[in-house]
């Protein structure tokens, strides 16, 4: 199945990708809550979202996170079920961080991620262990700006090529 990778590393393709083991450490606030209420969460039969890969299964909503990454790179790969850890809806990650001060409520959510609980519109992210990169379908900030300014509904773009499936 092919998944996509949102990273701040260059890589080429043929390159494997790795975890970084160090997301969670440059983390504050409520992001830094979010994930230690995840980890707190998280069944022992699940890896830790600090020793994986994160992918998503689909190219929009890749795009759509690579579009508030700031100097992002937006890389393809191929990957197997039998590779697959986890399985989650980035939406519920997202609606912990609004419902972090609201403690009955976050643990519901929490739990709700960990059991692969999906949203009406899900943005499925992928657990493993690394992926090969099969294409690098952008590393310019420009473009990554330019797509953040479509998504915004922004009138103006810049003349840069516009990031879409298959392009």
């Amino acid at each position: 199945m092919k998944v996509f990778r949102i990273d701040n590393r260059e890589y080429r393709v043929g390159d494997c990708i790795k975890p970084q083991n160090e997301y969670q450490s440059k983390l504050k606030g409520d992001k830094l809550k979010v994930e230690k209420l995840l980890e707190k969460n998280r069944p022992e039969n699940k890896p830790s979202r600090n020793s994986i890969v994160m992918v998503f299964e689909s190219f929009e909503s890749a795009k759509s996170h690579w579009t508030i990454q700031t100097n992002s790179k937006f890389y393809k790969a191929e990957i197997s079920n039998k590779e697959i850890l986890h399985r989650g809806d980035f939406n519920k990650v997202e609606e912990l961080f609004i419902n972090i001060n609201e403690p009955d409520t976050a643990e519901n959510i929490a739990s709700e991620y960990w059991n692969g609980v999906m949203t009406e519109n899900p943005k499925v992210e992928i657990f493993v262990n690394s992926i090969n990169v099969n294409e690098v379908i952008s590393e310019s900030e420009n473009e990554r700006k330019n797509a953040y300014r479509i998504r915004a509904g922004f009138d103006s773009v810049r003349n840069v090529r516009i990031i879409t499936e298959g392009n």
